[in-house]
């Protein structure tokens, strides 16, 4: 199993570690992440009683050409541990369309108060990796609040080394103590590999 890591060092002189795990296994493959963020090198008298990192955690993941499942396991010093398990499925996956659904569920258990939980799925749709949408909505049953996304994607140019393209949608978020209204949103994309 070959393994590739990481660093990197924030505005705050702390520093994100991360090193992964890849073995493929008949047409699929099993991967393994452990990651530690917000590392601190030295003692802080500005924060004497911070912890030593921000949050550290493993991740395990497993990808077929049929899609995918993933767990997650993040602590966070002092406050809380987050549980993710997620899972997506090509419904249809060839050159000209794909058609993904996918489906989550978290769990954050702070280290004052209850625990909650939140859940979710959606579905993603592309033509030809150039024209896409997509829609989902998670729900938060402690909260009783359900969030809705919506957007759609163009990619306006195309080479094996660059991209650019254009992201819209909207989002909006229901509670008992308020019904959202749309908010739109938009970015332009563009990638570069070197």
């Amino acid at each position: 199993m070959p393994l590739t890591g990481d660093k990197s060092t924030n505005p705050d002189k702390t520093e994100n570690f991360r090193i992964t795990g890849v073995k493929e296994l008949d047409g699929g493959n099993v991967s393994v992440t452990g990651f530690a963020n917000g590392v601190r090198q030295a003692y802080d008298p500005m924060k004497p009683n911070a912890p030593a990192y921000a949050n550290a955690g493993l991740s395990l993941g497993g990808e077929t050409s049929a899609g995918s499942v993933g767990l997650t396991g993040v602590h966070v010093p002092n406050r809380a541990n987050v549980l993710t398990a997620s899972t997506n499925l090509h419904l249809v996956n060839n050159d000209t369309h794909r058609l993904t659904a996918n489906a989550f569920t978290t769990s954050v258990m702070p280290k004052a108060g209850p625990n909650f939980a939140t859940h979710g799925g959606g579905m993603d749709y592309s033509y030809k990796n150039t024209v896409g949408a997509n829609a989902s909505v998670s729900h938060t049953p402690m909260f009783k609040q359900t969030e809705y996304s919506v957007g759609g994607n163009l990619n306006l140019h195309q080479t094996p080394t660059s991209s650019f393209g254009i992201n819209l949608g909207a989002n909006k978020t229901d509670s008992p103590f308020s019904r959202g209204n749309w908010q739109p949103a938009g970015s332009f994309q563009f990638k570069k590999s070197f």
